[in-house]
């Protein structure tokens, strides 16, 4: 801290005005100037700390200009940024506690230092002033609380997302081990005796189910369409790097389908003759199970989850879990659903788009029909 002749501060700031400054309260300017000659003009440099908790509380500090950081240094919160014509430390400095918090400079800043001592004995006949200490003082303190009543409701908005956030993850998970359960032991059966349509229309119906149901589950969270990926933002970005993605996948695909299943020696490579309905809808499809797995089950493991490698977590999370509803078919479609799962997964988090992972998806599952991969792993 450094001192300097009030008059040096006159130029680019008066202390009348700044004494005044958010108060409606008029003093005489005699009193103002009667009192500026009990104050000392300060000027402390960025980072510089006034005082610290623990302190005597014997002056408080008017800003003039600069910024002035309140702090808990034990936890390292920040209380409160004042700026031009606040009072610093004027509670302790009135009740004569200790301080409650520690103070510094953000930036450069001049200011007047109000001894206590003299503001005890200069205001003790003049009533005038100290009504216009007071008034500074409760206009300070109403500000606080607005701010504390803000950061109040949006903690507890925070806490009911969180919580039914939770609750949708929850029901998600039960969702999966019914899915799994009827893949299991009602489409197993179906498959035994080839009823292929009937398996096809099942599968359907228990996807539409479960989406009409997190539909609703995802407007009591409080999950936008922004969150879950529909929106326009990243759209042909996302949409371009589902390509490029899905370039080296088709070359995998075509390179090792003859070499892991013999089988296929001598078929065509995109089989016209596989051409199903399932082909035709699977954007539909694709569309769907996207929206669940990243949209909205990954979206809610990302926002619930702490930590700096939550998207990662999240990513691996949501393709194991969604890796485990094929593997009533094969391990093999267990494992190729994990990898692209998190191929995925990362193409979502990056672009917050949906548009990409449909495109990408669509692709490769019809890919894997045509090339007659898909029947092979349906049959395990």
């Amino acid at each position: 801290m450094s001192t300097v002749d009030a008059r040096d501060l006159a130029g680019s700031q008066d202390f009348s005005e700044t004494l005044l400054k958010h108060t409606t309260i008029r003093v005489s300017d005699g009193y103002l100037e009667d009192f500026r000659r009990h104050v000392e003009a300060v000027h402390y440099a960025a980072n510089e700390v006034i005082f610290r908790k623990g302190d005597e509380s014997d002056f408080a500090i008017l800003i003039g200009t600069g910024e002035v950081e309140v702090y808990d240094e034990q936890s390292g919160t920040v209380l409160a940024v004042s700026g031009e014509g606040a009072l610093i430390g004027e509670l302790g400095m009135i009740s004569g506690d200790p301080r409650s918090a520690s103070a510094r400079a953000l930036t450069p800043v001049t200011g007047w230092k109000i001894d206590r001592s003299n503001y005890r004995e200069f205001l003790s006949d003049r009533p005038e002033l100290a009504t216009l200490f007071f008034r500074k003082i409760y206009a300070q303190l109403s500000q606080s609380y607005g701010k504390l009543r803000q950061q109040f409701v949006a903690l507890e908005e925070a806490d009911r997302r969180y919580h039914a956030l939770a609750f949708m993850f929850v029901t998600i998970v039960l969702m999966v081990n019914v899915y799994a359960l009827v893949n299991g032991l009602i489409l197993g059966g179906l498959r035994e005796t080839h009823q292929e349509q009937m398996i096809f229309w099942t599968s359907r119906a228990m996807e539409l189910w479960g989406g009409f149901i997190l539909w609703g589950l995802t407007a009591r969270c409080g999950l936008t369409r922004h969150d879950m990926g529909i929106r326009m933002g990243n759209l042909w970005r996302s949409i371009a790097v589902g390509l490029l993605i899905s370039v080296p996948a088709l070359a995998a695909m075509a390179y090792f389908r003859t070499r892991l299943y013999p089988e296929l020696e001598g078929t065509p490579l995109l089989d016209p003759q596989l051409i199903s309905l399932s082909v035709y809808t699977y954007i539909l499809i694709a569309a769907l199970q996207e929206w669940i797995c990243r949209g909205v089950f990954l979206t809610s493991i990302a926002s619930l989850m702490p930590g700096k490698t939550r998207p990662m977590a999240a990513i691996v999370i949501s393709s194991l879990v969604f890796s485990t509803l094929h593997l009533h078919y094969s391990s093999s479609l267990a494992v190729v659903a994990l990898l692209t799962g998190i191929v995925w997964g990362w193409l979502f988090l990056k672009y917050r788009n949906l548009a990409g992972p449909i495109i990408s998806h669509f692709i490769l599952g019809n890919a894997a029909t045509l090339m007659g991969l898909w029947a092979i792993w349906q049959r395990g």
